[in-house]
Parts: structure tokens; sequence; C-alpha cells
């Protein structure tokens, strides 16, 4: 419904000029918004903006005035034929499920934003037809973002909402299904929080495969980067996995990854950020190695500051000072073919499982 002005208003003008549909103008009494050009800021902004800014919570949501969200979408695109809307934008059929794609996300660095918005457009492309949203799980780093002024990600504008977050506001807009794959490495709290959030009423179904869950899964990926690796001469190689803070029960898969690159590979390692084996375990390695520099291979999703800085830094305790070598990186982990492949088949079987 659209917001009305109330009369706690202190005639301060604030909201006027953060209303992108100029449908606030100072009435004889107090500031007036006009129902026909309010769309409660679907379509510019998450939430209604004059609500935000109000001291004094002056604007309200007015009953004579009831919409759905995808009316108010339509009114958006009949104001501003010329923006395309941001926000949670409805348009596929409602009987199909929504696909949302969890992540732990919240990265600052645009190459690591690219990288997850390459991944958004080929499953849009892959599945037409289907509304398709993210839950970035990294509440710590998406309140960095918004400090600095990004209010939403990628270029067509979502909403940087948590996967629990996600899952109230589709329920909200009268949602039923919902397809929910998760984009990580590796099962963690953020993994966690997204497969028990509250469903609401709907009919949720998740796909949580991990490549490093099952022996299979974690050869398969050491065969899909092994290309990637070094001659184990010239160049070392150490796999980068992010690991955990708690919970390191977590971190075995990455022990056992390690001992099957020790025993299967020459001079190949894997090495983790939090959590064992973390770098006691390589370091002495290469260094004894012979090779004469090392090249890091990330485990991640998308670029991060954990590659820069934790790795490729020239602090102390980087990883590419312990080693004392000259060091490159390999950050293309979302891009590489065969572990994409793995998520659309994925997407795939878990809409399968609605029809």
């Amino acid at each position: 419904m659209a917001h009305k002005i109330t009369e706690e208003c202190l005639s301060c003008g604030a909201c006027e000029a953060e209303c992108p549909n100029q449908a606030i103008h100072e009435g004889p009494e107090r500031y007036v918004i006009d129902p026909v050009k309010c769309t409660e800021c679907v379509g510019a902004w998450v939430d209604p903006k004059c609500a935000q800014v109000c001291g004094v919570g002056a604007p309200k949501p007015d009953p004579e005035y009831r919409e759905t969200s995808r009316d108010l979408v339509a009114k958006w695109r009949k104001l501003n034929p010329n923006k395309p809307p941001k926000g949670l934008i409805l348009e596929a059929d409602p009987s199909k499920p929504v696909i949302v794609i969890v992540a732990d996300g919240g990265t600052s660095d645009p190459v690591g934003q690219k990288q997850m918005e390459d991944i958004d457009t080929l499953v849009r492309q892959k599945f037409p037809g289907y509304d398709v949203y993210w839950g970035m799980q990294a509440a710590y780093a998406i309140r960095g973002l918004q400090m600095r002024g990004q209010n939403f990600y990628f270029e067509r504008g979502i909403p940087m909402w948590s996967a629990e977050e996600l899952l109230a506001r589709l329920a909200e807009e009268g949602i039923t299904k919902v397809a929910m794959q998760l984009l990580m490495v590796h099962e963690s709290s953020f993994s966690a929080a997204a497969i028990n959030a509250p469903r609401h009423g709907m009919n949720v179904k998740v796909s949580a495969p991990s490549f490093l869950s099952t022996p299979e899964n974690r050869v398969d990926l050491i065969k899909a980067l092994e290309p990637k690796f070094g001659d184990g001469k010239e160049t070392a190689t150490v796999l980068i996995g992010h690991g955990v803070l708690k919970n390191f029960e977590l971190n075995d898969v990455f022990l056992e990854m390690d001992k099957y690159l020790r025993e299967h590979y020459k001079n190949v390692y894997c090495g983790t950020l939090h959590g064992p084996p973390g770098t006691e375990q390589f370091v002495p390695a290469v260094k004894k190695s012979g090779c004469k520099k090392v090249r890091f291979i990330s485990l991640m999703i998308s670029t991060s500051e954990h590659i820069s800085v934790d790795a490729m830094g020239d602090g102390p305790e980087s990883w590419k000072s312990m080693v004392g070598l000259p060091a490159e990186v390999v950050d293309d982990f979302a891009t590489n073919p065969p572990i994409l492949d793995f998520f659309i088949k994925s997407i795939r079987k878990l809409l399968d499982e609605f029809s």
C-alpha cells in the first residue's frame, strides 16, 4: 500500500528529497504523499525511504491504498520507463519456485562481486522464467558495504539480505515454493543458518552439496583444478581453503585433502585461513621442496581480501611472506567450468523435486 504522512510531521522536508518518484510535496499543514506516484520505494530502495529518514515516524502505510508488490513494480515501470527496478522484483509465474542462492557473500572486492554477478547471470540464463535471488550470509561484511553506501548487489540491484530475511520477505509476498541452493565449498555456520532458517509455511527444498563432503567429491574437485597446478619442480602449489573459526571438525575435509595431495602429487598442499591445517604444515614443506616459487589456488567462490591481503599481502603474516618465495595466485574458482556445471546440475535436480 502507498504511504501517507501523519500529523506527527514537523515539515522538515527530509522525505521530499529522498523520494525516487517525486511523490512528496509540501501541503498546507504538512508534507503530503501522492498515492498515485508512491511505490513504497519498490524499484528504488529495499524499504520506504521516507520512513527511514523521518525522525518522528510520520510516514506510515495508508490502508486506503492497498497494492501488491507486482502492482507496485508495474507502477514503478510506468513512472520510470528508463530505469530498471531494483529490490525484490518478483515477475515469474508465482506457481514456480523462487531460486535462492545462498553464499557467504559480502566481498568488497569489485572482481569478487563481478564473479558472483557472472554466476547470477549464468543461473538466470540456464533457468529462464524463474525468479532468482541471493541470501548473503556474512552479516559483518554486508554491514561494511552498507556503511560505504552500497545498498544492492549486482547491476540488477538485488537486496543484500541473509537467507533468513529473504525467506521471510518471500513469504510476505505470498511465495509458496523455494529452491535453495547453497553456493559454498564446504559446510560452516553460514550454511547451517540458512538450512535451519524458518520456512514461514513455504515448501523449501535445500540442496547443500559440498565439493569436499565425500572422498569422491574431493577427488573430482582436485581433478578440476589439476590443470592449474605448478610443475612441482620449479613451482610448488598450495590450495587456499577458508576454514572455520570454530567447530574445527568441519576442517577435517581440508586435512584429508592435504593428505591426498601429498600422496598423489609432487609439492602440492592444502592450507586454511582459519583452523587446521592452517599454515603450519605447508609452509615448512614448501621451504624444503627446492621450488623457486609458489602458486596459490583459491578454494573460495569469489575474490576477497583473503586473497589480496592474507595470501598475497606484503605483511609478515601473509602466506607469501611466510613461504619466502615469489608467489602468484589463481583466483578463478567460480569461473571453472566443471565447478559451475556442478551447481547448475544441482539446481536443476532441486527444481525437478517440485515437479
